[in-house]
C-alpha cells in the first residue's frame, strides 16, 4: 500500500494535466468553429451617382472676370448667378452687335420676301403664256381648216373654170374656122367669143381665188408657227428668268442661314458670360478669384459640391484578392472619426460598423489595385438589422474608410492552415451564398 501511494501524482501535476486536457479539448472544438473570411481594403467616402459627385464649372469662353456674387463656403441653388464675365475678344466688344444683326435679318426677309414676289410673278407670267399658246393652236386648226376647206372649193371651181375655158376655147376656134370660110354665120361667131371670153374671164377668177385661198392657208400656217414661236421665246425668257430668281432666293436663304447661326452664337455667347449654379449644393473652392483676372475658355473656375443623400465607398483591393469579391457581398465599413472594433472572422459581433454591399467592381486596375464602390445595405437598414450610415452633413465626400469585404464561412483550421500556407482565401463550392443583386 506503501509503494502505491508512493507512485500517485501530485496534485499539482494533476492540476496541471486537467487544465491542459481542458485547454486541448477547448482548443479542439474552437479549431471547428465557423470562421468568416474577408478582405481588407482601404479607399474614401465618394458619391454613387455620377451626376452628384462634386463638380467643376469651367469657363466656356475667353473672357475676364467681373464680379463674383458667392463665397467659399456659400449654399446656392440651381439657376442661381455665381460669376459675371467681360468679353475681351474684339469681335464681341460692340454692344450694339446684336442689334445690328437683327438689322440684318430684318433686311434680307424683305429682299427674300421681294424675290419670292417676283417669283410669283414670272410663274404666273409663264402660265399665261402657256394658256396662250394653248388657245392659239385650236384657232390656228380652225383658220388651217376653213382655208383648206376654201382652197379645195376653189380646186374644183377651178377645174371646172379650165374645162370649161378649154371647151369654149375649142368651139371658138371652130367657129372661126368656119366663119372664115363662109360655113358660118356672124351670129354664131360672135356668140361662141362671147362664151370664150366669158369662160376666160371665170377661168382666170378660179384661178385668182385658187392662188388666194392658197395664199390663206400658207398665211394661216405662218401666223400660227410665228404665235408659237413668239409665246416660246416668251415662256423661255421668263423661266430663265425664273431660274435666276430661284438662284438668287437660294443665295439669300443661305445668308439668312449664316446669319441665324451668327445670331445664335452671339446670343450664346451672351448667355455665357454668366456662370449660373448647375446644381444645389455647396461652393468648395474659387479657383479663379481677382477682378479683371484674364481667363481662357476651359479654365476651371470654381468646385460645387452637390446636395445629395446618395453615398458610397470606393474601396481599393489588390489584385490577389479581387478574384474571390463579386457584386453583391456583403461589406463592414469603418468610417475616419466613428470609434469601431471589428473582429476578421466574426462580423455579426463587429461594433461601430456600418453594413453595405458591394455594387460595382472596376475592370482595369491601377498599380495593381482595383477599385471596387460600396453602397449603403439598404435591406438590412430598413429592416432594423443594421445602423443607419451618418448624414452626408457629417460624412463628407473624401472621408477615409477601412472596410472589410465578407467572403465565406470556413471552419476555423481550415483558415489556420491557409494562413500557415500563405494560400489567398478561397471559395468553397459547399459554402458558396445566394448573392443579392444591387438595384
Amino acid at each position: 500500500m506503501k509503494s502505491l501511494e508512493s507512485i500517485k501524482a501530485p496534485l499539482v501535476i494533476k492540476s496541471i494535466s486537467y487544465v491542459s486536457l481542458l485547454i486541448f479539448t477547448i482548443v479542439v472544438v474552437f479549431l471547428f468553429l465557423p470562421w468568416r473570411q474577408t478582405v481588407t481594403g482601404q479607399g474614401k467616402v465618394t458619391v454613387f451617382s455620377p451626376m452628384q459627385r462634386p463638380q467643376s464649372i469651367n469657363s466656356q469662353i475667353d473672357a475676364r472676370i467681373k464680379k463674383w456674387h458667392v463665397v467659399e463656403g456659400q449654399y446656392v441653388s440651381r439657376g442661381d448667378l455665381l460669376l459675371e464675365l467681360d468679353e475681351v475678344k474684339p469681335k464681341y466688344l460692340d454692344k450694339d452687335q446684336l442689334k445690328r444683326l437683327k438689322g440684318q435679318q430684318q433686311a434680307l426677309a424683305q429682299k427674300k420676301a421681294a424675290t419670292q414676289r417676283l417669283i410669283t410673278s414670272l410663274e404666273n407670267q409663264i402660265h399665261s403664256l402657256t394658256d396662250l399658246q394653248n388657245a392659239a393652236v385650236p384657232n390656228a386648226d380652225l383658220k388651217i381648216k376653213q382655208s383648206s376647206d376654201k382652197l379645195r372649193a376653189n380646186k374644183q371651181k377651178y377645174i371646172a373654170a379650165e374645162q370649161n375655158y378649154k371647151t369654149a376655147s375649142l368651139n371658138f376656134d371652130r367657129r372661126k374656122q368656119l366663119f372664115d370660110k363662109g360655113l358660118s354665120s356672124q351670129r354664131d361667131f360672135e356668140l361662141a367669143e362671147q362664151k370664150f371670153i366669158k369662160t376666160q374671164s371665170e377661168f382666170e377668177a378660179a384661178k385668182a381665188d385658187l392662188d388666194i385661198a392658197d395664199r390663206d392657208i400658207k398665211m394661216a400656217e405662218f401666223d400660227f408657227s410665228k404665235v408659237s414661236a413668239e409665246t416660246s421665246l416668251k415662256i423661255q425668257e421668263a423661266e430663265a428668268k425664273l431660274a435666276q430668281s430661284f438662284e438668287k432666293l437660294a443665295g439669300i436663304n443661305s445668308d439668312i442661314y449664316k446669319l441665324d447661326i451668327q445670331t445664335a452664337n452671339f446670343e450664346s455667347r451672351v448667355l455665357q458670360r454668366m456662370i449660373y449654379a448647375p446644381v444645389d449644393g455647396q461652393v468648395v473652392r474659387l479657383k479663379a478669384l481677382g477682378q479683371a483676372e484674364i481667363i481662357k475658355a476651359g479654365k476651371e473656375l470654381a468646385v460645387i459640391a452637390p446636395d445629395t443623400s446618395d453615398q458610397a465607398v470606393e474601396l481599393y483591393i489588390s489584385d490577389v484578392f479581387i478574384p474571390l469579391i463579386s457584386i453583391g457581398r456583403d461589406v463592414r465599413l469603418q468610417f475616419s472619426g466613428w470609434p469601431a472594433l471589428q473582429f476578421s472572422g466574426f462580423p455579426s459581433v463587429a461594433i461601430g460598423t456600418f453594413a453595405g454591399q458591394v455594387a460595382a467592381i472596376d475592370a482595369s486596375s491601377k498599380d495593381n489595385q482595383y477599385r471596387i464602390l460600396v453602397k449603403p445595405s439598404h435591406e438590412h437598414i430598413e429592416a432594423g438589422d443594421e445602423l443607419e450610415w451618418p448624414k452626408p452633413e457629417l460624412l463628407r465626400p473624401g472621408t477615409k474608410t477601412l472596410g472589410w469585404i465578407i467572403l465565406d464561412e470556413v471552419p476555423l483550421w481550415y483558415e489556420l492552415w491557409r494562413v500557415l500556407n500563405g494560400f489567398p482565401p478561397t471559395i468553397l463550392e459547399s459554402a458558396k451564398q445566394k448573392l443579392p443583386k444591387i438595384k
